[in-house]
Parts: structure tokens; C-alpha cells; sequence
């Protein structure tokens, strides 16, 4: 099988522990371009933020962010926007959260929230993007593009999210967690695999020939329907355990995906 397009998560994938990108992964991403081979990013965060990491690398061709929610091409014309309905907006805003949980809403182009954190601080010092503070309230009538919840203990997390699971929001949103202490929600139609078909259908390549890197459960849909699924060895284990079949490699800090790329493809 030729592989026609790679693709990557962000945050404990292409980026190590320091939330930066080696020299030696961008080096490995631009010969894998001279092959011709598309690079893609696909992220959690925000467009306007992974910009930075996409610009540093140079050669990618395209951005899926907000988890599925934007797909970007190399010169930022939009293919694909999923957005959460006014409604669903609304409630996800009226939940009752525990205190010390930041509440963060991504409309458009920006991205606002009710609590600065210490992850905002640690996972943006390099692309230096920041939440405008505000008042939610005042989006409980909009569409947006995702919701997200953070605190920093993970047992917090966890309850938030089967508390909006036996409410049964999971018929109508995509939940998912991006990291232990962070819990995103999206459009149901939003997610890394759902925007990876828009976009296959875009380059009309298969999914087959694609392989694809992660390493959290909103990574789980782009794995599973890749040609090749790899889930880093500093990953979920949750992740680890409903993808069987994926490969497990070394860690960000090791700059493992560059190094299996390298092999696999002789670069």
C-alpha cells in the first residue's frame, strides 16, 4: 500500500512535553513532503493557535482543528465548519460545574473564557494565543463551534462527563476528552474521523492510504479509520485498550513519530 497523506495530532503527538516541535520532526515532515507525501495536522485546539505549528512546519497542507469543528486548506480557505446548536449551547452553559473548572467556548475565529488556568499558560506559551476572559452567558443563544471544560483534577473531569452522558447529550454532541483534565464538546458531526472524510473526499484518496498518529480518546475516530492507526506510547491508556489494533509507539519526548516515519517511508 503507498500511503498518500499523514496525519497528526498535536499535543502529545507531533508536540513533546514542552508543548514545542522538534527541529528534527519538522526536518522529517519536509522530506516526507519531497516524496509526495500531504501532511496534515489535526488538533484540538483552535485554528488561530495551531497556525503557529503549522507555519513552523512549512509544508502541511492542511489544519483540522477544534477536534473536527474547522478544516483549513495551506492558504486558510475554509472547506469544512460543524457547528453546535444554539440550544445544545445553551444547556452545555446551564450545567452546574464544580469550582475550579474553566469554561472555555470557541466561536469563529476566537475564543473566549470565564476562568484563566495554568494550561493556558503552559500549552500557549509557544504560539502566544489567549482566551478573551468574559461572560458566557451572553453565547447561550449562538451557535459556536465547541465547548470545553478543564480541571485540573481529572476526577472532576470524569464525573462532568458522565454527568452529560446520563443526560444523554451524547445522542446529539460528540463528548470527548483531549486530555484527563479536559473535557471538549463538539457538533455530533465533529470530530478528527468525520473531518478526515471531508477531507479525503476533497483529495479523493481513501482511507487507506492514509496513516495517522494520536494520542487521546478525541483522536479515536481519525485511528480507527485510518489505513494505519498509531497511538503514542505517553497516550491514553484508555485509548490503548479500545484500539487494540493500533501500533504503540515511543514517546513525543522521543520523537517517535518522526522516527517511524523515517523508517517506514526510507527518508
Amino acid at each position: 500500500m503507498r500511503y498518500k497523506i499523514v496525519v497528526s495530532d498535536l499535543d502529545g503527538t507531533l508536540l513533546n512535553s514542552q508543548h514545542r516541535i522538534s527541529d528534527y520532526t519538522v526536518s522529517t515532515i519536509r522530506k516526507l513532503e519531497k516524496k509526495g507525501i500531504k501532511f496534515v495536522i489535526a488538533t484540538g485546539r483552535h485554528y488561530e493557535d495551531a497556525k503557529y505549528f503549522f507555519n513552523q512546519i512549512g509544508v502541511a497542507k492542511y489544519l483540522i482543528s477544534g477536534n473536527g469543528s474547522f478544516i483549513h486548506s495551506e492558504n486558510w480557505n475554509e472547506i469544512g465548519r460543524e457547528s453546535i446548536d444554539r440550544k445544545l449551547i445553551k444547556t452545555l452553559l446551564e450545567l452546574e460545574v464544580e469550582e475550579g473548572t474553566s469554561r472555555s467556548i470557541y466561536k469563529g475565529k476566537d475564543w473566549y473564557t470565564d476562568r484563566i488556568v495554568q494550561d493556558y499558560i503552559d500549552f500557549h506559551k509557544e504560539s502566544k494565543y489567549s482566551p478573551q476572559i468574559s461572560n458566557l452567558d451572553k453565547f447561550k443563544n449562538v451557535e459556536a463551534e465547541k465547548i470545553f471544560f478543564i480541571n485540573p483534577n481529572r476526577k472532576v473531569i470524569e464525573k462532568l462527563e458522565k454527568k452529560m452522558k446520563n443526560l444523554e447529550l451524547d445522542k446529539y454532541l460528540n463528548i470527548a476528552t483531549s486530555q484527563p483534565t479536559c473535557l471538549e464538546i463538539m457538533s455530533k458531526k465533529a470530530n478528527k474521523g468525520e473531518a478526515l472524510k471531508t477531507l479525503l473526499k476533497y483529495e479523493n484518496i481513501d482511507f487507506k492510504e492514509i496513516i495517522s498518529f494520536g494520542a487521546a480518546l478525541n483522536d479515536k475516530e481519525m485511528l480507527e479509520n485510518s489505513g494505519m492507526g498509531i497511538i503514542m506510547g505517553n497516550g491514553d491508556k484508555r485509548l490503548k485498550e479500545i484500539l487494540k489494533e493500533c501500533k504503540v509507539i515511543g514517546s513525543s519526548d522521543e520523537d517517535a513519530a518522526a522516527k517511524f516515519l523515517e523508517n517506514l517511508f526510507d527518508l
